[in-house]
């Protein structure tokens, strides 16, 4: 039998007791939010005036995709992924991001847009959408031979559906804070990955507002589907949509895996998630036993921790430790939230006003009550999340819970409600005035966010349905002429002189870091996997 990964857990009564202890909102607590850091990871395919995936490398103008630090590809080789540092600075993050965004605009191919939703543009057949290329080094073949493994998996249709991952950590001075008031005897590392665990549980049960609020994926291309039976309705020869849709990238025909979904991931503490994720990454699995050597980095479930699939992940930073081994030894740093939509109304593809209700949202399920997840009520998390995504907006939809089934509409305006007090205290945490100028604050944002539960219509899945059927055109066609707009926007847009000098910087010295890297590798790429794939059962 497998050791534990983390042989010393703590006592899991201290766990569930803080868990389900009320925390009071004290002005000190709420001055330690200003704090708060968050980074954006954008992904977005390129693509052409043809509304089709585009079939030329990555542009050299913008780096090598392999040591970039902010500009790099996901599975595709046209599929770009945009990255900002994490800033406790709002206006500076979004700042980077539109730099980053101008920067792209003005080195894409003549013709090239970045597609500004979630769902792909029309798509080639399977075997001629192109896996990114991260060059000759050890790091850089590893990264494709994933990718490769990916594909093989679950096609590479799927792995083209782009989406936003929201980074975000409360400060130290915020858990200091709440490790004194909950009176807990964990020590304070230990203490903060435990909360963690326990804002991911929450954002777990209450994460279908998201979808709801900002689902933007009600309709897709046919060639998303080619060749698969579906339940979607028509609505034009090149469109599939179902009607009360809000993220049908967050549902069953969207980004995901059936095959770990047969496997349980439990996030009730830091110890028993590391022993499943190690599980999981040392369980052969016989559904992929029969991929070709060399076409993945191996026949587990999961062949690296980055295929952990689902709407929120803890995280740690290191550059010498594999995921796995970091958190182990170190503890959570950061939450990333994997469940936002690219809207493309938006240049961006979001904006401060979300932002302003991710932080409210996420920093509330870090305080709300958080009992321990059982199997009952991830079977009901899950139901709930495809009913959100599929059908979200349908009048009168109820929504399973351990009490039985509710409506939609009361659970949202009870829980929005319920983040009220904490959108104030944000608001003057940060001096901003409620309802008032110069800026939209956190409570403003809430309300914008209340109101859409009073009116679906206001939802962006309902305005892209509603502007699709309106005009009569293709889902292609829309998306297309909405990123067109955004690029001629982005192209002339004003963005911080020195953002834009550090990214054609880093352009030129990721190339060269790459080629470094490809010359001082010392192992064979298959000594290189061997120890890549080689894990023990203990952080030692």
């Amino acid at each position: 039998m497998q050791q534990a990964i983390i042989p010393d857990a703590p006592v899991a009564a201290t766990v569930s007791l803080t868990a389900s202890a009320p925390v009071t909102l004290t002005a000190d607590l709420a001055a330690t939010l200003t704090g708060i850091r968050r980074g954006i990871e954008k992904e977005g395919i390129r693509a052409t005036a043809a509304a089709t995936l585009s079939a030329q490398p990555h542009p050299q103008a913008l780096g090598a995709a392999l040591t970039h630090p902010y500009i790099t590809t996901d599975f595709a080789e046209a599929q770009l992924e945009l990255i900002t540092p994490a800033e406790t600075d709002k206006k500076k993050t979004f700042a980077f991001l539109a730099a980053l965004h101008h920067t792209v605009a003005k080195q894409l191919p003549e013709g090239e847009v970045l597609w500004g939703a979630s769902f792909p543009p029309r798509l080639p057949e399977e075997s001629a959408i192109t896996i990114a290329d991260y060059g000759q080094s050890n790091a850089g073949r590893l990264k494709k031979l994933y990718r490769q493994g990916l594909a093989n998996r679950y096609g590479r249709r799927m792995q083209t559906v782009s989406g936003i991952h929201y980074n975000f950590s409360l400060p130290e001075a915020f858990w200091q804070q709440l490790h004194q008031q909950t009176g807990s005897e964990l020590p304070l590392s230990a203490f903060i990955s435990s909360r963690y665990f326990h804002l991911i549980r929450n954002v777990l049960r209450h994460g279908w507002v998201v979808p709801y609020l900002f689902g933007a994926s009600p309709a897709l291309d046919s060639s998303y589907l080619a060749g698969r039976e579906h339940p979607l309705q028509t609505l034009d020869d090149e469109t599939f949509y179902l009607p009360w849709a809000t993220s049908l990238r967050l549902s069953n025909l969207g980004y995901g895996s059936s095959e770990q979904s047969q496997h349980a991931i439990s996030y009730n503490n830091k110890e028993a998630y590391l022993n499943d994720l190690y599980r999981l990454l040392t369980l052969q699995s016989d559904g992929y036993a029969g991929i070709d050597a060399g076409e993945q980095v191996n026949t587990s479930v999961l062949q690296m921790e980055n295929e952990l699939y689902g709407a929120i992940r803890p995280k740690i930073v290191s550059e010498d430790l594999r995921p796995l081994y970091a958190m182990c030894r170190k503890g959570v740093e950061y939450v990333e939230l994997r469940s936002v939509d690219n809207n493309p109304y938006l240049p961006l593809g979001l904006d401060e006003t979300q932002s302003h209700f991710l932080d409210v949202f996420l920093t509330y399920c870090a305080l709300a009550p958080s009992p321990e997840l059982l199997p009952e009520e991830m079977a009901i998390i899950q139901l709930r999340q495809e009913l959100v995504a599929t059908e979200g907006r349908k009048p009168g939809l109820m929504l399973p819970t351990l009490d039985g089934a509710q409506p939609l509409v009361a659970m949202g305006e009870s829980l929005l409600a319920a983040m009220q007090p904490l959108a104030a205290a944000l608001d003057s945490a940060f001096g901003i005035r409620a309802y008032g100028m110069p800026e939209a604050g956190y409570q403003s944002s809430l309300q914008r966010q209340q109101d859409k539960f009073a009116d679906s219509t206001l939802t962006p899945s309902a305005q892209l349905l509603a502007d699709l059927q309106r005009h009569g055109v293709s889902y292609r066609t829309f998306v297309l002429q909405l990123a067109q707009q955004h690029h001629t926007f982005l192209q002339h847009i004003a963005v911080e002189t020195d953002d834009v000098v550090q990214l054609q910087a880093l352009a030129i010295s990721s190339i060269a870091a790459q080629q470094q890297k490809e010359a001082q590798d010392t192992l064979s790429f298959d000594d290189f996997l061997r120890e890549k794939n080689t894990l023990s059962s203990t952080c030692e």
